[in-house]
């Protein structure tokens, strides 16, 4: 979609902008083991914004014959708005596109196929387990144009699976686990049946566990979840309203040397990278932690005047709505311990898989309390077998100030590249 911005525009506006998209989506469902929906839909739409008088005005359509009243509406509703004195960019490049040709070979017959087989290779080694699988794909365009001149566009793709399973011993309570992928076009996914079965394995045996202050080692699953009480404080969002741990820190040294969190949204053949932001920003890489210091915050142009900060690009809206802070891949770096190896740090600790009731935690203070959904014991460097009714406590940022290790290796989670974490001792309660 292409807008000619001299269009009903106010005289008075200072300054306006115009973000068009368009996308095909399909999705597939299957639920206990069987197939359960497919959907396919397409969607289009702009949204315009105009700054008046020092005020922003916001309207959008999916009908490009009513850009005028549109236009007309959102130059009312500008005098509602908060005053905002940053100005746009006048120029973006589209350096690449997160986008793969290979999106166009999808095949909705294949996917189901897949699930199927998936489904399958589970059954096979477990008959009575039940799973939910879902396969979604998208395709589209992102397009911005603002009255500095800026005139850009880009294509966008998306592939993601995402699968969970139940299996339920004969002596022993239900055992869940899950994994997921996502990438810019169709893959395959049936490795990770052999990655479920083995979570499985690992935990048909319950053994016994004491409470006390033990080591503890999150995968990257579990990880990315504690990191997300760390990352809600790094968006400027949270910072201006004062209820980031973070505010009036930049600058300070908060974590362990071996700490270090990007924001990297050029980051090849991931769906969730961007040449430009949805205010037309250009797109960097960025530390928001570097070595335990305080860098960055992820920001729009909005919070970024408001902090006095810079905007890094990494502001994202849809047509419908107005721009928000928004991470794009976050990344940790490993360490120099292999994963093998870091079980075998402690002669007995236990290993996270996932968490029940973290999203309980005090982001502010960092305190958490959480149990344990799926974990391990881990005794002289090998699984022993699973802990089951225990919980872990702490202070998130009082742990990541201590002796911590990561493994060599990382893993995809969602849109974050993450490493397992070695923590020296956590409060755990069996």
């Amino acid at each position: 979609m292409k807008n000619d911005l001299s269009l009903h525009i106010p005289a008075n506006a200072r300054w306006h902008d115009i973000l068009s998209t368009e996308s095909k989506s399909s999705s597939i469902s299957f639920k206990n083991n069987r197939l359960h929906g497919i959907n396919e839909k397409e969607n289009s739409g702009m949204g315009i914004r105009l700054n008046i008088d020092g005020k922003t005005g916001f309207s959008y359509t999916n009908d490009p014959d009513r850009m005028a009243e549109v236009t007309g509406r959102a130059a009312e509703l500008a005098a509602f708005g908060d005053p905002e004195g940053y100005d746009l960019p006048k120029k973006a490049e589209v350096t690449f596109e997160p986008y793969d040709e290979a999106i166009n070979s999808y095949s909705t017959a294949a996917e189901i196929e897949k699930g199927h087989e998936m489904i399958a290779l589970l059954k096979d080694r477990y008959p009575d387990i039940h799973a939910d699988l879902s396969i979604s794909v998208s395709s589209g365009k992102t397009r911005l144009e603002n009255s500095h001149g800026l005139a850009e566009e880009y294509r966008n793709s998306y592939y993601g699976f995402s699968i969970s399973a139940t299996y339920i011993p004969r002596e022993g309570s239900k055992i869940d686990v899950w994994d997921s992928l996502s990438a810019p076009s169709s893959q395959s996914f049936s490795h990770l049946a052999s990655v479920l079965i083995e979570k499985i394995e690992k935990a048909e045996v319950a053994v016994p566990s004491e409470s006390g202050r033990l080591p503890v080692i999150v995968t990257p699953r579990a990880f990315g979840r504690l990191l997300g009480i760390v990352a809600s404080g790094l968006d400027a969002r949270a910072v201006f309203k004062g209820i980031s741990p973070f505010k009036d820190k930049m600058g300070e040294k908060l974590f362990h040397d071996s700490f270090t969190i990007s924001d990297n949204p050029l980051l090849k053949n991931s769906p969730f990278s961007f040449p430009f932001d949805d205010e037309g920003v250009m797109a960097r890489n960025k530390d928001l932690i570097s070595g335990g210091i305080l860098q960055n915050f992820v920001t729009d142009l909005k919070h970024a005047e408001r902090l006095g900060i810079e905007a890094l690009g990494n502001a994202s809206r849809g047509y419908a709505s107005l721009p928000a802070p928004s991470f794009s891949n976050i990344m940790v770096p490993g360490g120099t311990i292999p994963y093998k190896k870091l079980l075998k740090e402690a002669p007995r600790a236990v290993l996270i898989e996932s968490f029940i009731g973290l999203g309980q935690s005090n982001t502010l203070t960092g305190e958490f309390s959480a149990n344990l959904d799926l974990a391990y014991l881990v005794e002289n460097g090998e699984i022993s077998g699973r802990v089951k009714d225990c919980m872990v406590k702490g202070n998130l940022f009082e742990l990541l100030k201590d002796d911590i290790a990561f493994s060599q290796e990382r893993e995809q989670v969602g849109s974050s590249l993450l490493p397992a974490l070695y923590f020296p001792a956590i409060d755990y309660t069996a």
